[in-house]
């Protein structure tokens, strides 16, 4: 577990961990939808400009610093790739949802993820038959903690089953659709819980 926090792994979880409560703290403090849209459409955009110039132009302060933080094949194939996915996340769920409803979308990946990978690589013994890369363990505390963050915003059955959608989406990992878990789960959370609101 110690080896966790020295390695990329831990500093892309936490930048991403720490972006997320940025962005629902932001979402909530009286902001426009508006405002948030065009904020997170302007980040997208300076970072895949940042993304194509590090990936051609190879400056060495930069690929070092991003060596921190992102998986070695994205730093040579698409800088930045985690955090980037990470935003475009956001802006749908900021696009399509309800604020109540993307700020728990949001919360589930924040916590969510980071709670899957570590239990589940740390703790983790039984492999899920979707996909015998993951385990149940993982994808069961990835549940549980979205689910205590997101009924901060929403009630708990909607929660929890826009939790459980989000794990299970991240578990099956649909990567020949090329879709990236930092997008994908924040989407399909989203969907099930403003499916589920407008049924109850």
């Amino acid at each position: 577990m110690r080896t966790f926090f020295q390695e990329y792994h831990f500093k892309r979880k936490f930048a991403h961990f720490s972006f997320g409560i940025f962005l629902v703290v932001l979402m909530n403090s009286g902001l426009s939808q508006i405002f948030m849209l065009h904020f997170l459409v302007l980040t997208i955009i300076i970072g895949l400009i940042l993304s194509i110039f590090i990936k051609y132009k190879k400056p060495k302060l930069l690929v070092y610093l991003l060596e921190q933080f992102e998986k070695p094949q994205d730093v040579k194939n698409f800088p930045g790739r985690g955090s980037i996915y990470f935003t475009i996340g956001a802006l749908v769920s900021i696009a399509l949802f309800s604020k109540e409803i993307a700020s728990a979308s949001i919360l589930i990946l924040t916590f969510g993820d980071p709670a899957a990978f570590i239990v589940g690589k740390y703790y983790g013994k039984k492999k899920l038959i979707v996909n015998k890369n993951k385990l149940l363990e993982g994808t069961i505390a990835g549940t549980f903690i979205g689910t205590a963050l997101a009924t901060l915003f929403v009630p708990f059955p909607i929660a929890f089953f826009g939790a459980a959608f989000g794990m299970m989406a991240e578990a099956i990992e649909l990567k020949y659709l090329h879709f990236d878990d930092n997008f994908f789960i924040p989407f399909v959370s989203g969907l099930v819980m403003t499916l589920l609101t407008s049924l109850l």
